[in-house]
């Protein structure tokens, strides 16, 4: 594998460097025979029928309205179906529904969360390895980064409060169900530190819980905790499927009028049809049919995780779709990543989820997500051949 690539009609080009490469692979079609490890979902097969089934519904509905233009925050019954949803799992419940503001996904969520409670050189703290996302919101919103750090329990509540010394942090962004890509889940106790520090700092909680739903019993969230000092998401993308494109965004009251300009802003309001489809999909039980097969269906891949990478070190837990693959510090994750390619097994470095990027100096890794597959079968092939792949570079230039 060299320096230079041909493609027959284009020429000879230098090779990427590995992130680069990496999102390139991840936004190309994957043939039938290549497996993509690189987006983290989990699409059922029975979820087909049940999407026809809702989308027929709604249009068959007197009432439909799906062509018209609706409220910026979303229609009165979506927005009274996503309140009461929400509530079924929480013991401090949202005050109105008139707190949920339906988006068009997470990453537009977030970018509103943002944008209600942060302005231009302001600065935000998040974990080292995160989100790769929020890193590029805030670039686009011209706010600082900071890194808070981290264990395998989660954010340390000491590194926090030493960054708000050192720092004025307007918010905290946090993962703290199942998070992506450590797969730690943040203990209650540690919550509740947080929650203190923020509250001492004056700094806003922006809270994805975007891998809540892998959790039978989830802690409180921070929602919870200071309901007027978190702006909660809860997007679709995974518990459902990343094309339905709805996210649920709960704001305390004083920043629902900065929310709801935000979205005026942005995309104006959320598609009419994928909030009522989402809506149905919700209201007749068949989400959480869908949520509890899905749980199911990590655990069964998370043991074939284990048994097929035994010996290895993994970073992930019994209920995440998504796995870190530690390598040493002299291994080279583009030459991985391009030879991964190559033989059809889509991988992301773990580099593309550094807060400061390359600068973090962190420690070479793969990110894989065991849901993307599309049955258990295809994703022990593949997780073979990713063993094969790493262990024969061990004597190859993969390490410098």
């Amino acid at each position: 594998m060299g320096l230079t690539i041909g493609e027959v009609g284009r020429g000879t080009f230098v090779r990427m460097n590995a992130d680069a490469r990496a999102m390139e692979f991840s936004y190309e079609t994957p043939g039938e025979a290549v497996v993509d490890f690189s987006k983290n979902h989990l699409v059922l097969p029975e979820q087909d029928g049940i999407f026809q089934t809702a989308i027929a519904k709604v249009l068959a509905d007197p009432g439909c309205d799906v062509l018209d233009y609706r409220n910026n925050p979303g229609s009165e019954y979506d927005r009274l179906t996503a309140w009461r949803w929400l509530n079924e799992d929480r013991d401090t419940p949202i005050d109105s529904h008139e707190a949920i503001t339906i988006c068009s996904g997470g990453q537009h969520a977030l970018m509103l969360a943002l944008m209600a409670t942060c302005r231009p050189g302001q600065v935000v703290a998040v974990e080292r390895l995160t989100y790769p996302m929020v890193r590029l919101a805030c670039e686009m919103l011209r706010l600082d980064v900071v890194e808070v750090d981290a264990d395998s329990e989660g954010i340390i509540p000491e590194s926090f409060a030493r960054l708000c010394q050192k720092h004025d942090v307007s918010a905290l962004f946090s993962i703290p169900n199942v998070q992506n890509p450590t797969s730690t889940t943040l203990p209650m106790e540690r919550r509740s530190e947080i929650v203190n520090i923020a509250k001492t700092n004056d700094v806003m909680v922006i809270e994805d819980d975007t891998y809540g739903f892998l959790l039978e019993q989830p802690p409180t969230s921070f929602a919870e905790l200071a309901p007027d000092r978190t702006l909660y998401i809860r997007t679709l993308s995974k518990s459902w499927a990343p094309g339905l494109r709805v996210c649920y965004l709960v704001s305390p009251k004083s920043y629902r009028d900065a929310v709801d300009r935000a979205q005026r802003a942005s995309v104006w309001m959320n598609a009419p049809l994928m909030a009522s489809v989402a809506s149905e999909i919700i209201a007749s039980g068949q989400y959480k049919a869908v949520v509890h097969a899905k749980r199911k269906e990590v655990f069964k891949r998370q043991a074939i995780l284990r048994r097929v990478l035994d010996g290895m070190e993994v970073v992930t837990g019994p209920q995440s779709m998504h796995v870190l693959l530690p390598l040493p510090t002299n291994a080279r994750n583009d030459w991985l990543v391009e030879a991964l390619a190559e033989a059809n097994v889509l991988v992301s470095p773990a580099s593309q989820f550094a807060a400061k990027g390359e600068r973090s100096g962190l420690q070479n890794g793969l990110r894989l997500c065991i849901g993307a597959p599309r049955d258990r079968a295809t994703m022990e092939n593949a997780l073979s051949t990713l063993r094969t792949v790493v262990e024969a570079s061990q004597n190859k230039r993969a390490w410098r």
